[in-house]
């Protein structure tokens, strides 16, 4: 391995000036800047991020843990985010907890043990290990994204309250039947809560009654396409109907959509679809999905402006934001 000590050899500089010039650190001229970098690129030098920030005091790295990489919303989120906090000076290190505790609690270790200077955490939606998160805090800046683990913490969101409202109301246009499908969950999800809740407010504002499709009973432990299809699949084989659907998430959309076809019904004709997130693919769907667009940018403005102040010592007005969502009108 290529050391500091070889650059500075190779390049006929002493060791500290070679230092200065791979710490981009101010007191080399132009031209001994060149030579060095130089020198590293034929050499094949890769800077150790750990020693560097030992000797910066910060590593400028961020730590993210989402439940899912995979999942199509935290894919949008964590895309937007890198691209943000790479252009402001930060290294972006995530990992999935996939919602399981223990999961969650090594990839809080994990990301600790590197000096990350921040920790942006979707926390697991049951039984988190508070005894871990509460060491998170002590050891770096920790914010919450999607859903708060408590009001005292940091934390940034989407008002799923008022969006659930939003496409209720509209799917109310469409059909005065309109079922809403719940989280895998249930009230242990914070944000699909919040969507339940909004759900039946603007329900009993019509002067309907609020007609829920209950969590659990799935061989799958996600809001996905599959606990989708399964639930619909058994509410329309049970002799159960009705003219809309709201589904708790994208995803779900896409499972319910399928069962309703095959139960004999068009979606877009005679049941009408709404979903929450706006995945990329929601516009290419056979009948393009109409949903509640999440600020994925507007959250990842608001965590790295919350990052900035907090790593400079500097403590944030607001502890909770809570950003709106758009409705997305489609077929």
């Amino acid at each position: 391995m290529v050391t500091v000590k070889d650059i500075a050899n190779a390049a006929g500089v002493s060791r500290y000036t070679a230092s200065k010039v791979i710490n981009n650190a101010p007191g080399v001229t132009p031209e001994t800047r060149e030579l060095v970098l130089k020198t590293c690129r034929e050499l094949g030098y890769i800077p150790n991020l750990n020693a560097i920030s030992l000797v910066r005091g910060n590593s400028n790295l961020i730590g993210v843990i989402v439940p899912y990489i995979t999942d199509g919303f935290y894919s949008m989120l964590l895309e937007e985010m890198e691209k943000l906090f790479s252009a402001a000076g930060f290294q972006l290190i995530y990992k999935s907890s996939y919602n399981e505790t223990e999961s969650e609690s090594k990839a809080i270790t994990a990301l600790l043990s590197l000096k990350v200077e921040a920790l942006l955490i979707v926390p697991v939606v049951k039984e988190p290990d508070l005894e871990m998160h509460a060491l998170a805090e002590k050891n770096t800046h920790v914010i919450y994204l999607d859903r708060p683990l408590s009001d005292e913490c940091y934390s940034i969101l989407n008002d799923n309250f008022q969006s659930a409202v939003t496409m209720t109301n509209h799917l109310l246009t469409k059909s005065k039947d309109v079922v809403f499908l719940d989280s895998f969950y249930g009230a242990d999800n914070p944000a699909a809560l919040e969507r339940r809740k909004g759900y039946e407010t603007a329900m009993k504002e019509h002067g309907l009654t609020p007609r829920i499709i209950p969590a659990g009973n799935s061989s799958v432990m996600q809001d996905n396409e599959y606990y989708a299809w399964e639930k619909l699949s058994a509410f329309f084989s049970s002799g159960k109907s009705c003219g809309a659907i709201f589904c708790v998430t994208d995803a779900a959309a896409f499972g319910a959509a399928r069962a309703a076809r095959e139960a004999g019904f068009t979606p877009g004709k005679d049941i009408f679809i709404g979903g929450h997130d706006n995945l990329r693919f929601g516009a290419f769907a056979q009948v393009p999905l109409t949903t509640m667009a999440q600020p994925v940018a507007g959250i990842c403005q608001e965590a790295l402006r919350m990052v900035k102040l907090l790593t400079s010592g500097k403590t944030p007005q607001k502890k909770k934001i809570v950003l709106p969502s758009q409705l997305v009108v489609r077929g």
